[in-house]
């Protein structure tokens, strides 16, 4: 066999062993079924009564003896000088920070941003979110106040990023639920706290679907 007919067939033997490769490959993935067990997220073991899937108002609240802890704790904070024109290199400038802090102590009005995250209706339950069960959700319903005639509200979720919060969308949901153009799509919105955010419960447990 000539050197140029060994290079053809060594180059086609090569083909058709990735070929195969790819192809045990991709068959392969096809046959994978994801498992779509329930996991108990919640505290101890699973309780045998039927779950609780009732939906529960819920408002966010302060008191004058939280901001009271509050403004004791900040108070009582010891400020770690910053590496000298370090700015925020070497983590967040404690410099900065003391300025945020002094902000957070002596300007933010606490009680009017309370006021402000309950402009739209809180609600909570205890439902299945990515097979997590056993755990409060926390999430803010939002009905427009009208619909057109002939029309209907388009049911909406957004949930917001790790790490994030539901207060992301708060400029977004007016212009979903209360379009200025008649013709305008309407929203019904929903936007849940994932998990350990916000206002929803965190899992007690470790590992996917609450196994170690």
């Amino acid at each position: 066999m000539s050197l140029h007919r060994r290079i053809m067939f060594t180059a086609v033997l090569v083909a058709v062993v990735i070929g195969g490769l790819i192809f045990f490959l991709v068959q392969r993935s096809r046959n994978q079924v994801l498992k779509t067990e329930n996991g108990w997220w919640g505290p101890g073991a699973p309780p045998d009564a039927e779950e609780d899937i009732t939906i529960r108002s819920f408002k966010v609240t302060t008191s004058d003896e939280e901001l009271e802890d509050l403004y004791r704790r900040i108070d009582q904070t010891r400020p770690v000088s910053s590496l000298e024109d370090s700015q925020f290199n070497y983590g967040f400038n404690s410099h900065y920070l003391q300025k945020v802090v002094s902000y957070w102590r002596n300007h933010f009005d606490w009680k009017k941003q309370v006021d402000k995250l309950n402009q739209y209706p809180h609600f909570k339950t205890n439902i299945e979110v990515n097979f997590c069960l056993g755990i409060d959700v926390h999430y803010v319903h939002v009905k427009p106040k009208r619909v057109p005639e002939g029309t209907c509200a388009i049911p909406l979720i957004m949930v917001h990023g790790w790490p994030g919060s539901f207060y992301e969308f708060y400029g977004l949901i007016p212009l979903l639920t209360e379009p200025s153009d008649q013709g305008d799509l309407v929203f019904e919105v929903v936007c849940p706290s994932i998990p350990g955010y916000g206002f929803s419960e965190a899992p007690r447990k470790k590992g996917q679907f609450g196994e170690d």
